[in-house]
């Protein structure tokens, strides 16, 4: 999908842990997603050469977050959809089925 696409996290209860990213596509969110998952398991691990999961572990690291939302950009409309944690999950399965 070629569509704008916002991804907006909060760790925890705490506002500093606010953070959003940018993206010109929704494919390019789905990969980002994965990379931030990856930065976590090299800082708890440091000493991982080989980085293995699946996309349930990905599941778990969207689930820990106290939010975890993408706004994507409706062409027909001319206004950004918000999709939740469901949403993104689903997509990001068929993200990394094909």
């Amino acid at each position: 999908m070629s569509t704008h696409t916002i991804l907006l996290i909060q760790r925890n209860n705490d506002k500093a842990t606010r953070r959003y990213y940018d993206f010109e596509t929704l494919g390019q969110a789905m990969e980002e997603i994965a990379a931030l998952y990856e930065e976590k398991l090299l800082e708890s691990n440091p000493r991982l050469t080989k980085l293995e999961y699946n996309v349930q572990d990905l599941i778990r690291y969207i689930d820990a977050h106290q939010e975890f939302v993408v706004l994507v950009f409706d062409k027909t409309s001319n206004m950004y959809q918000p999709h939740d944690h469901h949403w993104i999950k689903n997509t990001l399965i068929r993200h990394f089925s094909t």
